[in-house]
């Protein structure tokens, strides 16, 4: 009786141990798995806050373009305007509408860092926010729409429409253009001394198909840009609505 009374206070001891110890590692893996949470927030935080920089530059970059392009566009169809119409042209208003249309134009500089970064490297499993995933994983789509319509635009402005004023107009008579650098000297161009009748040279059926073309490029590159700034816009407020100071 007292062996059987031993064996069971020492079969409670050890089922009791064994519970303590199950406790123990249960406990463990609550903690160790709270902090690999924890760490996951964090480094959440840390993308969302470099994707928000990013996306705030890229929105601004976008703007700038775009007004830049809506300057070149307004040229361009007010040419149209020129050349449809039976007024005497002004030689001086047409190098300027011109200048207008081959140099407002602006180039587009996409910040991809931190979203290359996250997809490349499959962070964006760490985003909990199942909107905000979808959402950045439309980039290359968005991105790469737009770099397209910007490619037709410029091949056809500078491999076309370019060349075909060399009998057209004075292109020595525009400005030059005034994104170079500022320490670099260059010597003044003086203006053209050659003339040129522009009512003969550009009311053609040619060159007025050749700026109706260009015109309509200015066009889908203004509107891709739309496109691209409202999903920027609206990745932008998902990125901003999911970040939390407190956790860092």
């Amino acid at each position: 009786m007292l062996t059987e009374n031993n064996f069971s206070k020492y079969l409670i001891y050890a089922i009791g141990e064994i519970i303590l110890v199950v406790i123990g590692i249960l406990i463990a893996l609550q903690i160790n798995n709270w902090n690999e949470y924890r760490k996951d927030r964090i480094r959440e935080q840390a993308i969302l806050k470099n994707l928000q920089i990013d996306f705030q530059t890229n929105i601004k970059n976008v703007n700038d373009a775009s007004s830049n392009f809506m300057v070149a566009y307004e040229a361009s169809a007010n040419l149209l305007e020129i050349i449809m119409a039976d007024d005497i042209i002004n030689g001086s208003e047409i190098e300027q509408l011109i200048d207008n249309i081959i140099n407002k134009t602006k180039s587009l500089d996409i910040i991809t860092g931190s979203i290359d970064e996250m997809l490349n490297t499959g962070s964006i499993n760490l985003i909990k926010d199942d909107n905000l995933r979808k959402q950045l994983l439309n980039w290359s789509y968005y991105q790469s729409d737009t770099e397209d319509d910007i490619v037709i635009y410029r091949d056809y402005l500078f491999d076309f429409f370019v060349p075909s004023l060399t009998n057209k107009a004075l292109l020595r008579n525009m400005e030059v253009p005034d994104f170079f650098e500022k320490d670099i000297y260059f010597k003044n161009i003086a203006k053209s001394n050659f003339t040129i009748d522009y009512n003969k040279t550009i009311r053609t059926v040619e060159f007025e198909n050749e700026v109706y073309n260009n015109t309509l490029n200015y066009m889908y590159a203004i509107d891709s840009y739309k496109v691209f700034n409202d999903y920027l816009s609206e990745t932008l407020k998902l990125i901003e609505s999911n970040i939390d100071d407190k956790i860092l």
